[in-house]
């Protein structure tokens, strides 16, 4: 009898978790969301890149004329919602980005968060003057209400500079990584070095690194497609 139950258990000990996931789908889905928030990010910051320059002499005056057409306020309010969009998605891909760094998993996470706060906040900031006029009567776009304007965009570049002062982080947590694993491709690695070293001047650079970094997404992207696919086939060989 004992041996019997001994027997049993053993049988039962044996057969795989009923409601297991697939090991495919842990990395193929963060990869289709890291490539539509890089072609995402890329709409979305070109469309931000639009607004007018609001430096030197003239500045008031070229903030009333784009703000004044309905096209350049329904583009910035069209920006908004893509920029919001990529960052959503971006939280979905950087969780599979952490588990590629091993012990320093939690620098992507933090870095990764980051850089989505203060992304949001600038898709909000650079364009919320443009949402305001377009659904409201009573504010209207004027050289008085134009000084709102140029402080909001002062707000939003600023955001996007801690947004990739965040991505610097996780890039270079990315980078470490890849020198110590090959969870990480060695150029992968190296090509977030690059974007986080340029990061790092963010006053200057954060008009560009943006677009740089959704380069380096659609190539992270594609790696956890890939890798997917590869355990897939394992799968089916076992």
């Amino acid at each position: 009898m004992l041996a019997w139950e001994a027997t049993m258990m053993a049988s039962q000990s044996t057969e795989p978790a009923p409601h297991a996931e697939p090991a495919p789908h842990r990395d193929l889905w963060p990869g289709i969301a890291g490539l539509a928030a890089a072609a995402l990010l890329i709409t979305g910051h070109v469309l931000w890149m639009r607004t007018p320059d609001i430096e030197g002499r003239g500045a008031i005056r070229r903030v009333v004329l784009f703000y004044a057409k309905d096209s350049n306020r329904d583009l910035s309010e069209a920006a908004t919602l893509i920029l919001l969009a990529a960052g959503l998605l971006f939280l979905f891909f950087v969780v599979a980005l952490s588990r590629l760094a091993g012990n320093r998993s939690h620098l992507v996470l933090v870095g990764g968060t980051v850089f989505t706060v203060f992304l949001m906040v600038a898709a909000l900031a650079g364009n919320i003057f443009a949402i305001t006029v377009n659904h409201s009567d009573v504010f209207p776009v004027v050289p008085a209400t134009s000084l709102a304007a140029i402080l909001l965009l002062h707000v939003a570049y600023g955001a996007m500079v801690a947004a990739m002062a965040g991505a610097a982080v996780m890039l270079f947590a990315i980078w470490r990584a890849a020198q110590e694993t090959r969870a990480v491709p060695a150029w992968l690695g190296w090509a977030g070095f690059v974007v986080a070293v340029l990061s790092l001047a963010g006053p200057v650079s954060a008009w560009l690194t943006p677009l740089l970094l959704a380069l380096w997404m659609l190539w992270a992207g594609v790696l956890l497609i890939l890798n997917a696919r590869v355990r897939e086939g394992e799968g089916r060989e076992t």
